[in-house]
């Protein structure tokens, strides 16, 4: 017996070392691949690349809707991955697929399979074990993958905010899942089941979204609602992927009027009607999904001539009040760094507490798909905007408006929208990157970043470490003052460090590159190796 465990163990050794005689690790996903035949459930999985999408912004915001009912079959990694990047997935330049004005990301999307539920990692665009077994029965209908969203307290304490964030993600997975030709559902019933799941008491479960074939494929044909007095929505060349990458978010705004197209397409995206009729259900579908089947949000929008409301049925506006309200607007709003009054087009939506006093954080939510939905357009027309919630004077905003008696009417945020303030600006420096350029895998290392601003603006560091590991844009600082961050190479070999800075306009710099190189690490090699033999001594019970 002896005999055998020796042997056991030595062509185990055998198996292991010549795997990290290859790799230099043993990273999570390729240990499943090694043991496999041992029903082992690794911890993480990486996703595929997503898949490349060929339907402009404005389709997709058409051929929203709701669908309950799923076909049995497979939605790919592919797809999951897809939809999860353009969900809250993080963009080469580092933000983030949808916009908070604090930075403040509150939110955790769990992604529930028949295997297991999994905690999407945006920074690595991965899948994180969460927990083991079939969790499908939670919630709402029946669905090859539920999307549990929960809200984070301890990272938000404004349950308004959390919930603008889990609106502005919802909309993307409508957007992609129905791009994809897949189906989703936005459910705030039942969403207390999230708890059998063991989530921690920090977060609140606040939204579930089923995910699948529909039973019934899509059936759509162009045919806009009749009457108004705005130009008909036209179709631009983005596609949501492009409108995330390119969404500018700036705090001023040149005085150039937008042209009534312009005007059309941003009031529209936040409230309209679709111009494609659903066969299917018969009737068409609003830019945004509803809650209890209501619509109670009213949309205010202002520029240099006067302030208008829009009429979603007929795709219209009437004038409430002539004459530039902006500056009035801007002074309600209180003490911000957003000059608003530079803007052109101010669209606010206001909740009308009359039609629907309940639900309201529901109500938060769909603020946010409504804010999510101009900055993409906006993105979209070339345009830049921003997001204002905390609104100091609600009474004197509604004076301004000219609604004052409106008292029903709550403001839940300001989108200002127009042409980017041009001012002579230089980019900040390509930084200079200093560190060791040799040293030895599983060892951390220190680099020093700088980059010297013409303008003397200050400035913010992004850095991708050559190994698929990222730091996210850097908090500002004065220019030509070092910014110090490191870094550990798990695998070996060459790698190339690249970062680049930007001003606070947001005007980036080229990147800067620093080769090095990580060679192999035996004690590294030898400390995966019995980490793994502690981590895995269940799967060879002869060695126990």
């Amino acid at each position: 017996m002896r005999k055998i465990k020796s042997g056991v163990l030595i062509c185990s050794i055998l198996i292991l070392a010549a795997v990290l005689s290859v790799t230099g690790e043993l990273p999570i996903i390729k240990t499943k691949n090694v043991i496999e035949n041992f029903n082992f459930i690794t911890e993480e999985y990486p996703l595929p690349p997503p898949i490349s999408i060929d339907m402009v912004l404005e389709e997709s915001i058409c051929r929203r809707m709701s669908v309950r009912y799923f076909t049995g079959e497979a939605v790919t990694d592919e797809e999951l991955s897809t939809i999860l990047w353009a969900a809250y997935g993080v963009t080469e330049d580092g933000n983030r697929s949808i916009f908070n004005p604090d930075g403040t990301y509150s939110t955790i999307i769990y992604v529930i399979r028949s295997d297991a539920t999994y905690k999407y990692v945006p920074e690595d665009h991965s899948l994180l074990l969460f927990k083991s077994g079939n969790y499908l029965h939670l919630g709402q209908y029946t669905s090859p993958i539920k999307f549990g969203l929960v809200w984070d307290m301890d990272v938000e304490s404004d349950e308004m905010r959390g919930m603008a964030d889990i609106g502005m993600i919802c909309q993307n997975i409508y957007f992609d899942a129905n791009a994809l030709d897949l189906g989703t559902v936005t459910t705030g019933g039942n969403v207390q089941d999230l708890y059998e799941l063991g989530i921690p008491s920090n977060e609140k479960p606040e939204i579930i979204m089923p995910l699948g074939h529909p039973s019934s494929p899509y059936d759509f044909n162009y045919d806009p609602r009749p009457g108004s007095n705005l130009p008909a929505i036209i179709n631009n060349t983005y596609n949501l992927k492009d409108s995330i990458n390119n969404r500018l978010i700036r705090d001023k705004w040149d005085n150039i009027p937008l042209s009534a197209v312009e005007q059309s397409q941003l009031i529209w995206s936040s409230y309209g009607y679709s111009y494609l009729f659903d066969n299917i259900n018969n009737k068409w579908h609003r830019t945004l999904p509803s809650a209890i089947g209501i619509y109670p949000f009213k949309i205010y929008a202002a520029d240099q001539d006067g302030v208008y409301e829009y009429i979603p049925g007929t795709h219209s506006i009437s004038t409430i009040t002539q004459g530039d309200r902006r500056e009035e607007i801007n002074n309600s709003i209180g003490s911000t760094d957003i000059w608003i009054a530079s803007a052109t087009w101010i669209i606010i939506p206001f909740y009308n507490t009359d039609v629907s006093p309940q639900y309201l954080t529901w109500w938060y939510y769909e603020n946010g798909a409504i804010v999510h939905n101009v900055l993409l357009e906006a993105a979209a027309l070339n345009l830049s905007a921003n997001v204002i919630y905390d609104i100091s004077d609600e009474a004197g905003l509604r004076s301004a408006l000219g609604i004052s008696s409106q008292t029903n009417l709550l403001p839940l945020s300001v989108v200002p929208v127009g042409n980017p303030f041009t001012i002579p600006n230089t980019p900040p420096g390509i930084p200079n990157i200093s560190g060791p350029i040799n040293g030895k895998a599983g060892t951390p290392y220190d680099y020093t970043f700088m980059s010297i601003d013409p303008d003397g603006d200050n400035v913010s560091y992004y850095i991708r470490w050559g190994d698929g590991n990222l730091t996210p844009w850097s908090d500002f600082q004065p220019s030509g003052t070092p910014y110090f961050d490191n870094h550990i190479w798990i695998e070996e070999g060459n790698y190339i460090i690249k970062a680049k800075a930007k001003d606070i306009y947001c005007v980036e710099s080229d990147w800067g590159r620093l080769s090095i190189s990580m060679p192999k690490n035996k004690m590294l090699q030898n400390s995966l190796f019995l980490r793994l033999f502690e981590r895995f001594i269940h799967t060879f019970p002869l060695l126990k």
